[in-house]
Order: structure tokens, then sequence, then C-alpha cells
């Protein structure tokens, strides 16, 4: 279960810096008063919120499987 959560874990972190990294990319190339940057935001925000509900997904599926007393 470990390896999962750290696969987890690693994957949410690499999608959280390269959402970061676009935003930052916006603001550098739109100006943080532009609207395209606000856009690129709400995006990366909203991408976010989607990648950590699916690998809380993933996760639970596989703590389902794998925890010994739900066997």
């Amino acid at each position: 279960m470990w390896s999962v959560t750290g696969w987890v874990f690693a994957t949410w972190l690499k999608i959280t810096l390269l959402l970061a990294l676009a935003v930052l990319v916006a603001a550098l190339v739109f100006g943080t008063g532009s609207g395209w940057f606000w856009l690129a935001t709400a995006a990366a925000v909203l991408a976010e919120l989607y990648v950590i509900r699916q690998l809380a997904r993933e996760w639970g599926y596989e703590a389902r499987l794998s925890w010994w007393w739900s066997r």
C-alpha cells in the first residue's frame, strides 16, 4: 500500500508543479492583470481539483484491493 501512496503523492506533486509552471508562464507572457492569466489560473485550479479527485479515487480502489482486512 505504501508504494501506491508514494506513487499517488509523486504523481500529484509532478502535476501540481507542471500546472504551477503553466500559471507562471501565463503571468510572464500576459501579465497578472490580464484576463488570459486569470483564465489560465482558473483552468489550472480546476485541473488540480480534478487530478486530486482522480488520484484519491485510484488510491481508494487500490486500498480496497490490497489491505489485509478487506480480503
